[in-house]
């Protein structure tokens, strides 16, 4: 396993390839889309009363509510550059949460 990080990437495109112009209130539709995606597995998975031990990231409950989880921080992303935050804001941006995170002592 490597080190190596991932960063999403922004959907700017349509299904044919050219550039989509997207109002930010279907942004936020696909954010919420996403969303609710991402409970309705996450809670069909904890009303089954499994030990946290299956959701690793290893199972394949775990990796399937990974995949949900990286469509809604993918559609955020995508939110984000379509209001002109680009990859280097949303990165000092997170690196300020997480110092302020860290500082909280909640890392």
């Amino acid at each position: 396993m490597t080190n190596e990080y991932v960063r999403p990437l922004p959907c700017v495109r349509d299904e044919n390839g050219e550039i989509a112009e997207q109002s930010v209130k279907a942004l936020f539709a696909k954010i919420d889309e996403e969303l609710n995606e991402l409970k309705q597995e996450v809670f069909q998975f904890q009303s089954m009363d499994l030990p946290c031990v299956v959701l690793s990231n290893t199972s394949y409950i775990g990796k399937y509510i990974a995949r949900e989880a990286a469509d809604t921080i993918t559609a955020i992303t995508t939110l984000l550059e379509a209001l002109g935050i680009d990859e280097a804001a949303r990165d000092e941006a997170q690196r300020r949460v997480n110092a302020k995170n860290r500082e909280r002592g909640r890392l």
